[in-house]
């Protein structure tokens, strides 16, 4: 019997090991993906977001990935993901708005494809158009340009766009319509406003669902006219009103084109000629000066920060011109020929500057305090620590001036065409400018001994100048110092060693003094100046006594 026990064990436990051989040999090894679906993101009216994850079991290569969706269960819409991405993503694109979608997840692998649990979400609807905040482009005292952007035209086609507007606390409201573009910003004018006025507006668009209306914009009308860019300066205040001011003040960025504009609206245009504009007094303390725009007058273009040459020149009716504070250079020729210029205020960031002639009823210069490089002492210009004397203006009136003590420097044209018949030059001067007193009315003048060099054109054009007399030092005359000095009949020098050094074209244009004048020359020197290239061009050369 224990034998017989021992046979059936033996049998049961080869049958186990069959079984379990048995078992290991046919485990399937081509199981489907499993497979996790997420919820939808980014939803828009006419797109989604889909995402995913495919998961292999067993060794099978995963070969197709796809999300299904639709309106209905049916989903037979596909959208097909790379099968290499085991995480799936898909945007669903041109959707319907406000509608509900189903979608799934599905994958294969060749030998059986799964989908996952279905999912749903909701497009967002159609709305009312959206807008931008309202932004001024520019305004003047009777006008405002103002622009918005249309974001978001809700999904459904436009079918009007403009601006309501009325004054604050008026119940009347005004409407202007525009015309719908493919553009997506819009601006216009609103013209026709009262001086000193408060008014509020908004922008607003319509399309099949509803209005939307702008955040309300408001501003005030008054003498100030605003830019916000280069060259809009002739939208602001439109051609019906170009030529209605005689004050003007001006905020903001001023380019080639708008200067051109500004000088039609002072009387002159771009080549010269007269217009109907008689603008007066022009306020551009809070403008700017820009590159950029066409030429102001005809062949002169803007530069940043700068009055440039002819910038306002032969404006006639000009009176009053208050220029930006940002400006920095001030060239020289920039008010030329402005007959009625009674007053210039100047920058405060002026670093550099050159007068202009022809302003024969300028009395005064302002200049800020605040300036750091300049200073106005009795309506003349000097530099800020009062050594250089810059612009002494044409229309003062006055026949006398003294030069205060401690100026050291007469700038560049400093006082050409003044009125001044005698100029009372202190000891401290050393340097003289170019053209410094050309055209004036001087009649007689005493340089000090340390000024040893008489620049270019120095005496040009003094016609009632009769006599001059050159400092000890004074070794260097330059080309066309007494040009045009028909008057001139004594010249008085006072160099012993040598005679001081003069060009070529010196005495060139003062051909009278050598004919018809005399040099006045030290004691013992005569044979030294009657026997110089250029001082022997004198006729007359008389040899002063002994001091």
């Amino acid at each position: 019997m224990t034998h017989l026990l021992h046979i059936v064990n033996a049998l049961f436990l080869i049958i186990i090991s069959m079984i379990v051989g048995c078992t290991n040999e046919y485990e399937p090894l081509n199981l489907p993906p499993a497979l996790d679906i997420q919820p939808a993101k980014d939803i828009t009216r006419n797109s989604a977001l889909l995402q995913g994850e495919v998961k292999p079991q067993g060794e099978d290569t995963i070969k197709i990935i796809r999300f299904r969706y639709g309106l209905t269960t049916d989903m037979k819409e596909t959208e097909d993901c790379n099968p290499n991405e085991l995480h799936a993503l898909a945007i669903l694109a041109d959707l319907q708005p406000g509608c509900t979608y189903y979608y799934c997840l599905e994958a294969g692998n060749g030998y059986s494809t799964v989908r996952s649990e279905v999912k749903t979400f909701c497009t967002h609807p159609n709305i009312a158009p959206t807008l931008s905040d309202l932004q001024m482009l520019n305004q003047s005292p009777l006008s405002i340009t103002l622009a918005y952007n249309i974001t978001d035209n809700g999904g459904e086609k436009l079918t009007a766009t403009g601006l309501y507007y009325r004054k604050t606390g008026d119940a009347n409201e005004y409407c202007i319509s525009l015309p719908l573009t493919e553009d997506t910003t819009y601006q216009t004018r609103l013209s026709n406003l009262q001086i000193d006025t408060d008014y509020e507006v908004q922008a607003y668009a319509t399309n099949d669902i509803g209005e939307t209306r702008s955040a309300s914009f408001h501003f005030h009308t008054d003498e100030a006219i605003i830019v916000t860019n280069g060259g809009m300066l002739a939208e602001a205040i439109g051609e019906e009103n170009k030529y209605s001011f005689t004050t003007l003040s001006i905020a903001g960025p001023l380019n080639g084109t708008d200067i051109g504009y500004l000088r039609d609206m002072m009387g002159k245009d771009r080549e010269g000629n007269d217009t109907s504009g008689r603008l007066e007094i022009l306020d551009l303390r809070d403008a700017n000066i820009i590159a950029g725009g066409h030429s102001y007058d005809g062949n002169r273009y803007t530069t940043d920060h700068t009055i440039s040459k002819g910038m306002f020149a032969q404006c006639n009716y000009l009176q009053q011109l208050l220029l930006p504070d940002g400006i920095q250079t001030i060239e020289e020729g920039a008010f030329e020929d402005c007959p009625a210029l009674k007053h210039l205020r100047l920058p405060s960031a002026l670093v550099h500057f050159q007068p202009s002639a022809g302003c024969d009823s300028l009395r005064e210069v302002d200049v800020p305090a605040s300036c750091a490089g300049f200073c106005a002492i009795d309506g003349i210009l000097y530099n800020k620590d009062q050594t250089t004397l810059m612009w002494y203006p044409e229309g003062k009136g006055d026949s006398k001036f003294t030069v205060p003590d401690g100026v050291t420097a007469i700038g560049d044209y400093a006082f050409q065409y003044t009125s001044l018949c005698q100029i009372n030059l202190p000891a401290s001067l050393k340097d003289l400018g170019k053209n410094a007193f050309r055209g004036s009315h001087l009649e007689h003048l005493t340089l000090p001994d340390e000024v040893k060099i008489l620049p270019y054109g120095c005496f040009q054009q003094c016609q009632w100048l009769k006599s001059i007399a050159l400092g000890r030092e004074t070794n260097y005359l330059s080309s066309y110092c007494f040009d045009g000095c028909l008057a001139l009949c004594d010249l008085y020098v006072h160099a012993t060693d040598f005679a001081p050094y003069c060009q070529e074209d010196t005495f060139n244009g003062a051909e009278l003094l050598l004919s018809e004048g005399a040099l006045h020359v030290p004691a013992g020197c005569l044979s030294l100046y009657r026997n110089h290239k250029e001082w022997g061009q004198f006729v007359t050369i008389i040899e002063n006594e002994e001091e």
